[in-house]
């Protein structure tokens, strides 16, 4: 017997609420979001070749109301392009030698509340397999039932799964439950992975960051022969003195200080639904998206290659800022 076979037996983990359509509006939020990637080298490289995904991009819920991408040094080539999902990416290429990258993206973007209709969220989730989808979305949305390079079939995964999507459970109830159980059966802990660690590592030490979280969800919705899709952003930020890059996260958020990670799953008669297990909530006004994909590997926030000096060693620095318009200019 495994260790993690008695999940059916654990105590109750309590549900997140979720926002429906009768509640009172809440106004929309709008950001300023500046993401800076400094990678430094022990010794001058001659070429430096990637890709970032670092562009929010319109969405039901969000509105992009200006982007830039600003590269040091000034690559010799920087070119924009939309994947197979619709994502915004941006090629660059500096090729000059050089031993500091400063990749640097501002935006701005206006974010709604979620509404989800209570009937939609309140249907079994056996009725939101792909049987139930009609013309809902377009075909590649098959692409999130099945399995993926960084998700693959996994028993501990389906073991997960089963303890949440029980017979006859709405839709709603299983994701909240999802939700709180990743948060609450895992650690939240920055050394424990590495963008190399596979999901049965995590499944396994139960140790990670929110892209291991957003894998462990992705898996077990799949496992349940439902549509999952892995889902890259930001979080709001602590405002600073003087409208600075920030680096502090808001409230009790965690995962605010760089690019954040989290889960989408389809529901028939609403669309797609986002969760965040490593916050133990429904995504609202405080995420920014840039992103989605089957997993980590397809929207990385920035890629590429080098070409320098054999053994040349480098520093990776990130910061990140999702600050409210007002209080960043202090006036709307």
């Amino acid at each position: 017997m495994s260790e993690h076979s008695v999940a059916h037996s654990r105590p109750p983990v309590p549900l997140i609420p979720l926002r429906r359509e009768d509640e009172t509006v809440v106004e929309a939020a709008d950001y300023l979001v500046h993401h800076l990637t400094t990678y430094r080298y022990a010794k001058p490289v001659s070429r430096n070749y990637g890709r970032a995904h670092v562009e929010p991009r319109a969405t039901p819920y969000q509105r992009v109301l200006s982007h830039e991408v600003v590269v040091d040094p000034t690559p010799a080539r920087l070119t924009a392009h939309t994947d197979f999902y619709g994502n915004s990416s941006t090629y660059l290429l500096v090729d000059e030698p050089h031993d500091r990258l400063d990749v640097h993206s501002h935006a701005r973007v206006t974010v709604a509340e979620r509404r989800y209709p209570l009937d939609a969220m309140s249907r079994s989730w056996e009725q939101c397999t792909p049987d139930h989808w009609g013309q809902l979305l377009p075909a590649e949305s098959i692409d999130f039932v099945h399995p993926s390079p960084r998700i693959p079939e996994s028993a501990a995964a389906r073991e997960l799964s089963q303890s949440v999507f029980t017979p006859g459970r709405p839709i709603g109830e299983c994701l909240a439950e999802l939700t709180g159980l990743i948060h609450t059966e895992f650690t939240y802990d920055s050394y424990a992975t590495t963008v190399t660690s596979t999901l049965e590592d995590v499944l396994a030490a139960r140790h990670g960051v929110c892209q291991d979280f957003s894998h462990v969800g992705v898996a077990a919705v799949r496992a349940a022969g439902l549509a999952a899709r892995y889902v890259s952003g930001y979080l709001r930020t602590a405002p600073s003195a003087g409208g600075a890059l920030v680096t502090q996260p808001a409230g009790e958020m965690v995962g605010s200080a760089a690019s954040h990670a989290w889960l989408s799953v389809l529901v028939p008669g609403t669309g797609w639904v986002d969760i965040d297990p490593t916050n133990r909530t429904f995504v609202d006004q405080r995420f920014v998206t840039t992103a989605w994909g089957r997993d980590y590997g397809d929207v990385p926030p920035l890629k590429g290659i080098v070409v320098g000096p054999p053994g040349a060693s480098s520093t990776l620095d990130v910061a990140v800022g999702v600050v409210p318009v007002a209080s960043a200019s202090g006036a709307e």
